[in-house]
């Protein structure tokens, strides 16, 4: 028994469920950019991939013809869509791949010049053809040899190579000059892709040319290549994801892992000030929440200010520099032992809640030995780091933050806890 995937409902479902999936993601983008081509570009593959392939089950097919009362006009459907699809990867591999210019332009002209005539010849040669005889299956073997029909399945099967070919020649070049990881890996989908679509032609073609030889190789047309068409479509859609959600799940990704790091520290500011009131709804994601989380720290760290010592901090790295920590985890050992006395001084019974007024209230980052500044404010990678260090030490370091907090309680002659 052969393999009957064409024949599986789930078989095209999977591709077609994708494609809407991405197609229904890009909506609302899409919306606020609509002037963006590859936007454009993007949203009309999507969307003509997802309707193809849930037209192509042959259930669906039988449906259409139904509907308009006009036998084998779902073979015109699919054939029109698929060859508008072929199109609209041209657009937007020629969009995505070049900057905006007349040349560019004139190009993406000259695609959709060319597959709207190949539309029009599928129109014209179908209706010119004798096609009474409903064939969900094997419309194209079937018809191999009837004027006009023959016309009509070889328009789209040189359309969909022809734009396989160009743009499998477009991405080799392309894939030389790309550097992005996640644009050379929509890139590689997109160029596999295209070599299954190849294959699907070229068996399509065989079992044609088969039946104008006399041979009966339908098996080719009916059982082989759809299951590379399938495979087509679904690597075409995620290349053009991955190319597109790759980057933006990559940041999404240091912003979620930033604010994760930062907890350790957050939760110590905490003590010295109140919690702000968490994101919530439509508007709390990655970003949002790293930003109020960075706020929180930056307002502990304002009121620690008057009591941040840079040279606690310096004796502190220097200790725990000769102790064998790395740089990186000393500097973060440093800046937790000044932060957690600096809240220690500021909650004892001597200080009270309201610091005393010596100088504007910088915070100021456990800078490395010698350094007369701490942490300022803002989200840049450096302050990030910084923070981080500390959030670090007093994550992973714990103990030994202590054992110097203890140290320099002793050494500074302060009467806080110790």
């Amino acid at each position: 028994m052969r393999w009957d995937m064409a024949g599986s409902f789930a078989a095209y479902a999977v591709p077609a469920a994708l494609l809407a999936v991405a197609f229904v993601i890009k909506l609302p983008l899409l919306r606020r950019a609509w002037q963006d081509p590859i936007l454009r570009a993007t949203a009309l593959l999507l969307g003509i991939g997802a309707v193809v392939f849930a037209s192509l089950p042959p259930g669906n097919l039988h449906g259409i013809n139904e509907i308009t009362g006009v036998p084998n006009f779902a073979g015109l459907w699919v054939y029109s869509l698929l060859t508008a699809y072929c199109g609209a990867c041209l657009w937007l591999i020629i969009t995505w791949r070049e900057p905006p210019s007349t040349v560019r332009s004139r190009r993406t002209r000259t695609v959709w010049m060319a597959y709207g005539a190949i539309i029009l010849g599928l129109w014209t040669t179908f209706l010119l053809g004798d096609h009474h005889v409903e064939r969900l299956r094997d419309l194209d073997t079937y018809y191999a040899n009837t004027p006009w029909m023959r016309e009509f399945a070889l328009l789209y099967l040189v359309a969909h190579m022809v734009s396989a070919l160009v743009a499998a020649g477009i991405l080799w070049a392309w894939f030389q000059e790309v550097e992005d990881t996640w644009l050379r890996r929509a890139v590689v989908f997109l160029q596999v892709a295209y070599a299954l679509g190849l294959i699907f032609d070229v068996a399509k073609l065989a079992a044609i040319g088969a039946r104008w030889s006399g041979r009966d190789w339908d098996w080719l047309s009916t059982y082989v290549a759809p299951p590379f068409a399938i495979a087509e479509a679904a690597l075409v859609a995620v290349g053009f994801i991955a190319g597109q959600a790759g980057p933006v799940l990559d940041e999404r990704r240091a912003l979620v892992r930033t604010h994760r790091r930062l907890k350790p520290l957050w939760q110590a500011m905490l003590i010295v000030t109140p919690p702000a009131a968490p994101a919530t709804g439509r508007v709390s994601g990655a970003a949002l929440r790293l930003e109020l989380r960075r706020a929180a720290i930056n307002d502990g760290l304002l009121k620690l200010s008057p009591h941040l010592s840079p040279a606690r901090r310096h004796r502190a790295h220097q200790a725990a520099t000769a102790a064998g920590h790395s740089d990186s985890a000393a500097r973060g050992i440093a800046g937790a032992v000044d932060i957690l006395i600096a809240t220690d001084i500021l909650r004892s019974p001597a200080t009270g809640d309201e610091p005393p007024e010596t100088g504007p209230m910088e915070p100021a980052p456990a800078g490395g030995p010698g350094s007369g500044t701490g942490p300022v404010s803002g989200g840049s990678p450096e302050r990030d780091s910084e923070l981080e260090c500390i959030a670090q030490a007093l994550r992973f370091h714990s103990s030994v933050v202590e054992t110097f907090r203890r140290e320099a309680v002793a050494t500074e002659g302060l009467t806080i806890h110790a």
